[in-house]
């Protein structure tokens, strides 16, 4: 063979394998930039490169895969420990702060139906519904333990692994009047919303129950789960029988705002209507500063809030006495706060658009939260907030049109005309993978 033929060939397959070997060195740092993107996004950074599940995604996104790539970083406990935790820290409150929150039995449940724990898969829609509480498997000793969140200590949360270490324990349980452990009856369960163990543990019930007369309870819940202030669902057509006992009729604002909405629209049409859900949660449950949710099973008049924050004044409010001194508070056509706990969105709500608004497409009456939490989990507008929630979160600088979150929404909306995953993962995967967020 020609020598000059051989050192030339020799010299092209070395050329060759040198461009080619560029060119994949350019694609792997490539993919394990936008991997290390993904990743710092949905797991805050937390996940090592060294990570078996990092290669995956550098591997996927090879592939052209990066939505899976992007759901592979949710399947990791330091998604769990990082965005999953800080969308149920935000869900305590309607500013969605997740500063103020802490690890709580609310926290627990909610971070649980956000990632695959407890060999349970992630559920959106039973948030506000499922009776059940998630505790954490403490070891010590070689003795392991089931503990509250909000009694784990800073050493051991140091230690926990939200992924692994949460159990789910079925049904809830409330302190009563005394204090002593109770628990809280099928009917009356409302997901995340009744999950507390101690006082001053940051939790919704905390924010909702406490003191007050426990509007901020339903509107709390409605406003999370849906995004809708209390303006965006008040309604001129209200009734003043679905106003709670204690706004006062006689007040000059009731049917007729001076420069704002009328106390009508918001208490017999808004979130704090009784047909609202308000009648669920009003006579039922208070919060106590060093016990947390309190279950009252049978309601005096003393203990029911439907009749007024003020407990000296319940007794008059409750017969609706106009000609109490100094002052009648009270409504003397309300129905009050029903004993069966029922609601009634159709009454007000059909008319006016706020259901079609909601996207509603389960039952507009029944009895007790949980089967109103049941039915607020089908609305399709629960699961296109979550979608917005979302975007801001991971993606504030990317450009969603209405039509794109729409799309998204959906394919996680379980009663969607094509089946959704009922999956936050699936959200996450696919704004973090939009093209604008690259």
């Amino acid at each position: 063979m020609d020598n000059k033929f051989f050192i030339t060939t020799n010299l092209f397959l070395a050329l060759l394998y040198f461009f080619y070997s560029v060119e994949t060195l350019a694609i792997d740092v490539a993919a394990t930039a936008k991997a290390l993107r993904l990743s710092n996004t949905i797991t805050g950074g937390l996940m090592p490169t060294s990570d078996p599940v990092f290669s995956e995604m550098v591997l996927k996104i090879q592939n052209g895969d990066l939505k899976g790539a992007a759901f592979q970083a949710t399947t990791t406990s330091y998604y769990v420990n990082y965005l999953a935790k800080r969308l149920a820290y935000q869900m305590q409150t309607p500013a969605l702060d997740a500063s103020i929150a802490t690890d709580s039995d609310a926290t627990a449940f909610l971070i649980a139906h956000f990632a695959e724990v407890a060999g349970v898969k992630p559920k959106i829609s039973s948030i506000w519904s499922e009776n059940a509480t998630y505790l954490a498997n403490v070891t010590a000793g070689g003795v392991t333990t089931q503990v509250h969140a909000s009694s784990l200590t800073a050493a051991q949360l140091a230690l926990i692994n939200w992924q692994t270490d949460l159990v789910r324990v079925p049904g809830q349980n409330a302190k009563d009047a005394a204090g002593a452990a109770v628990p809280i009856p099928q009917k009356h369960v409302g997901g995340y919303i009744t999950l507390s163990d101690k006082g001053g543990d940051n939790s919704f019930s905390m924010y909702g129950a406490t003191a007050g007369t426990n509007l901020r309870m339903i509107e709390g819940l409605w406003q999370i789960a849906t995004g809708l202030t209390l303006v965006d669902v008040q309604s001129s057509y209200a009734r003043p029988q679905d106003v709670p006992r204690f706004v006062p009729e006689y007040d000059p604002n009731f049917f007729k705002g001076q420069g704002q909405a009328a106390c009508i629209s918001c208490h017999g049409g808004g979130f704090s209507s009784l047909n609202h859900g308000y009648s669920t949660v009003a006579d039922l449950f208070d919060y106590n500063s060093t016990r947390g949710l309190v279950y009252i099973a049978t309601p005096t008049t003393a203990t029911m809030k439907s009749l007024g924050s003020d407990p000296k004044r319940r007794t008059i409010n409750s017969v609706c006495n106009l000609s109490s001194t100094p002052t009648a508070v009270c409504n003397p056509d309300s129905l009050g706060a029903g004993t069966n706990q029922a609601w009634d969105l159709n009454a007000t709500w059909s008319s006016t658009g706020t259901l079609l608004k909601m996207g509603w497409t389960g039952l507009t009456r029944g009895e007790g939260l949980n089967s109103l939490g049941q039915e607020l989990g089908k609305a399709a507008i629960v699961f296109k907030y979550l979608t917005k929630r979302i975007v801001r979160e991971i993606c504030p600088m990317g450009i969603f049109s209405e039509e794109e979150v729409e799309k998204i929404a959906q394919l996680a909306n379980p009663a969607a005309a094509i089946k959704g995953s009922d999956d936050v993962r699936t959200i996450i995967a696919e704004v973090a993978s939009h093209q604008t967020c690259q």
